[in-house]
């Protein structure tokens, strides 16, 4: 009852709000379908309700005004079923370089002749051929006559021997085909001396921005075109203007100058004169007289200002007298670099005074770094002691070693020039005796560091003095040596030698080489190499000892047959495999008579079946032998005795781990080799006098009376050989994708290489140590 006279007073008090809501409710209704019947007129002025509007909405509905519903219908004409912009495949090319567009800086074309490229040529591309980025040689080449000389840069020859269009067809063929690859083209002739350094040092420093039209050795005034003799500097942006000009250029070249006939295209092309110099450099030039002799002038120049200072020197008709002039230019710009290094040591050292540490905190040689700091008490660089004869622990299996090769002519160098400069600053009275002490470190930071303690005699007073000196030899620049393109799509031809002792790990190896490579298809093949002795059932025989081998091997090429992998085997009778087993001689056996079944290119791999087969082994076998280039010899990790390593508490683990309790990385083992065949070819005959070639099993006899000596020079092994090559690299470094299970030698005494890896190969120090202490607890009672 109370809350009716609560909602009566609520509504009197807003009745205005009340009466306007509900009148604009019922405006709203009657008034909105004739606002939409009035707008919704078609082009005949017939009405329609809109389609998102019920008919029940609308008073003047009219259920006959639309008749049926509107159904829509999709047109296809004209429509394409498929996108008609494709997607463009993004090819990226093989160098960074190329994406980015990096070029080189300097390309030098030198005009010259047939017969004066084999002199002047050659002497010029001898003096900046390893100073700039690409130098070629422009000649007339009438016939088909071969030249007697090569160049690193190359020889371009024109058969069109007008001379009017010879400069043109030097930019012809360097617009077609060097356009795009440097900032800066120097053209010049071959009766030019080039400080090669210099200019390559002014060109680094101009911006490839602005256009270059630079040179010298203008005849007059009034000309605005520079000698060719002089040399003649154009930058990348010039070249593909000139490039756009040649047809212009070609039809008005009516002088037998060069300089005319190339300033006037020039000028044509770009509107721009020939500069002297260009964003603060000069590139000036000096002229010699005709009769100009080294020896007579050269005194007389050397007080020329101009002389000196000139980038380009010319006539030089003789190449004896183009070699002194460069002779003599290195001279001083030695003598300037010295100067140079003592200036800046000098303001090195008093700069010093102003730091904390005043002159302590200056480094020895100046400029070097002070090298490693080490942070405990492994990180220690280690001092290796020698005398005149030996060097004493090098290693961690070596006490003594007599010094030879490399290592004595650099302890030899290191004295010598230690005597030298203690008799320099002390005076002739000091007589050089002998060496007392002397040692060595390397520190990969630094570069080699000697200590030594040298005694001399003082010829006044006949007495002995020592002096101890210390010499450091600091690492160079560091550069990148440009290799050849490798992929790893290449065939990998994996040759396995098996003996009758060793036939049950081979058919392991080879049901490993069809899990891990026939069954993913992987591009190899398994050649293996069967050693028959003598004394055992021979091949054809029912009781062939590799008859299991060979069974094995056809039931896996036929189970791969459709992926065209195969396994196949060669047969090789051994006269005497006692004197053979374990000799690395037997590699050369095996080479021999195997490689001659594959082709020049054929990538071959020596193998042995005690290997972990892995397949990253196998891809840094491919990336690291380069036909015609590198020899690639792993470091394998050998696994150390199994019953020194292994326990009842610490059992063999499936797969070996590289760790330094189970094994360590055998550096005296080079049986792991991979080669091209025809790198194999080449270095083969270049021995064939020393070792004779195998062709069949009857000369295996000749390898019988060579006497196998770790020290003799000739090679003894395919490593060996590999190493005399001169055209080859070798690449030794350790694969941790290569791991060697224990394997048993029977080593004869002679054979020092097999009786020391057999040693180092049962265990590490600790392990042996702990074994005797073991054993003699055991075995001796007090």
């Amino acid at each position: 009852m109370k809350t009716f006279p609560f909602i009566s007073t609520l509504c009197r008090q807003n009745k205005y709000f009340l009466i306007g809501l509900c009148l604009g409710f019922f405006f709203s209704f009657i008034l909105s379908p004739i606002f939409e019947n009035g707008c919704l007129v078609n082009e005949n002025g017939e009405g329609y309700t809109n389609d998102h509007l019920s008919r029940s909405r609308s008073l003047s509905s009219d259920s006959n005004l639309l008749g049926d519903e509107y159904e829509p219908r999709i047109n296809f004409a004209g429509k394409p079923n498929k996108a008609r912009k494709t997607p463009a495949l993004l090819n990226r090319p093989r160098y960074y370089s190329t994406e980015l567009g990096i070029r080189e800086k300097l390309f030098v074309g030198v005009l010259s002749s047939q017969y004066d490229v084999s002199t002047r040529g050659a002497a010029l591309n001898k003096t900046i051929a390893h100073l700039v980025d690409k130098v070629m040689f422009f000649i007339d080449a009438p016939g088909h006559q071969k030249l007697n000389i090569s160049m690193p840069g190359g020889i371009v020859g024109f058969t069109d021997t007008r001379r009017t269009l010879k400069v043109f067809h030097m930019l012809k063929y360097i617009t077609d085909n060097f356009l795009d690859e440097f900032d800066f083209y120097f053209l010049v002739k071959d009766a030019t001396y080039i400080k090669a350094r210099e200019l390559y040092e002014m060109v680094q420093g101009i911006s490839v921005s602005e256009d270059v039209h630079a040179g010298s050795g203008r005849r007059d005034e009034h000309t605005s075109f520079c000698s060719l003799d002089a040399g003649l500097l154009l930058s990348s942006s010039v070249m593909h203007k000139v490039m756009l000009s040649l047809d212009w250029c070609v039809k008005n070249a009516f002088s037998d100058s060069y300089d005319d006939n190339l300033g006037r295209c020039i000028l044509h092309a770009t509107d721009m004169s020939c500069q002297e110099s260009v964003q603060g450099y000069a590139l000036t030039s000096y002229s010699l007289d005709r009769s100009f002799n080294m020896e007579e002038d050269i005194e007389r120049l050397t007080k020329d200002y101009k002389f000196h200072s000139a980038l380009t020197l010319y006539p030089v008709q003789e190449p004896n007298v183009l070699f002194q002039l460069h002779a003599y230019f290195c001279k001083v710009g030695l003598v300037h670099n010295k100067q140079d290094i003592t200036s800046l040591r000098n303001s090195l050292v008093n700069m010093s005074e102003m730091t904390p540490g005043r002159r302590s905190g200056v480094t020895w040689p100046i400029g070097i770094p002070s090298g490693t700091v080490p942070i405990n008490r492994f990180d220690v660089l280690r001092w290796d002691y020698f005398t005149d004869t030996e060097v004493y622990l090098n290693s961690d299996f070596s006490n003594v070693k007599k010094l030879d090769g490399a290592d004595k002519k650099d302890i030899q160098y290191v004295v010598n020039a230690s005597i030298k400069q203690v008799e320099a600053g002390w005076g002739e009275h000091l007589q050089y005796h002998h060496l007392i002490n002397g040692y060595r470190r390397f520190d990969p930071s630094r570069g080699m560091d000697y200590r030594l303690d040298l005694a001399f005699r003082d010829t006044r007073t006949g007495q002995e003095v020592h002096k101890r000196v210390e010499v450091c030899k600091p690492l160079g620049r560091v550069e990148v040596v440009p290799m050849p393109y490798v992929t790893e799509n290449v065939r990998v031809n994996l040759i396995l030698q098996v003996e009758a002792e060793s036939k049950l790990e081979a058919m392991k190896f080879m049901e490993n080489y069809a899990r891990i490579c026939m069954e993913k298809r992987d591009k190899t093949f398994l050649m293996l190499v069967l050693l028959y002795d003598p004394s055992l059932p021979g091949k054809g025989t029912k009781d062939d000892i590799f008859l299991s081998v060979k069974e094995l091997a056809l039931t896996l090429s036929d189970r791969y047959k459709k992926d065209g992998s195969k396994i196949a085997w060669v047969s090789i009778k051994i006269p005497s495999p006692n004197e053979l087993a374990n000799d690395p001689l037997l590699e050369f056996v095996v080479a021999d008579l195997v490689i001659r079944k594959f082709s020049p290119e054929s990538l071959i791999l020596m193998c042995q079946s005690n290997m972990d087969l892995r397949q990253d082994y196998l891809n840094r076998v491919r990336m690291n032998t380069i036909l015609g280039w590198q020899v690639f010899s792993p470091i394998p990790f050998s696994e150390y005795h199994p019953d020194i390593v292994y326990s009842s508490a610490n059992t063999s683990p499936k797969e070996l781990d590289i760790d330094k309790l189970y094994g360590h990385y055998d550096t005296r083992e080079f049986s792991h080799i991979a080669f091209h065949a025809r790198d194999y070819t080449t270095a083969r005959k270049q021995i064939e006098d020393i070792i004779p070639i195998i062709r069949s099993d009857r000369d295996i006899h000749s390898l019988m009376i060579i006497k196998y000596d770790s020290q003799s020079s000739p090679p003894s092994s395919l490593y060996g050989m590999f190493t005399n090559s001169r055209s080859l690299h070798i690449l030794r470094a350790v694969e941790p994708g290569l791991r060697l299970h224990y394997q048993e030698r029977n080593c004869q005494d002679s054979n020092r290489q097999c009786t020391d890896m057999r040693a180092f190969n049962l265990g590490s120090k600790s392990q042996l140590a702990q074994l005797i202490l073991d054993y003699l607890a055991s075995h001796i009672t007090t």
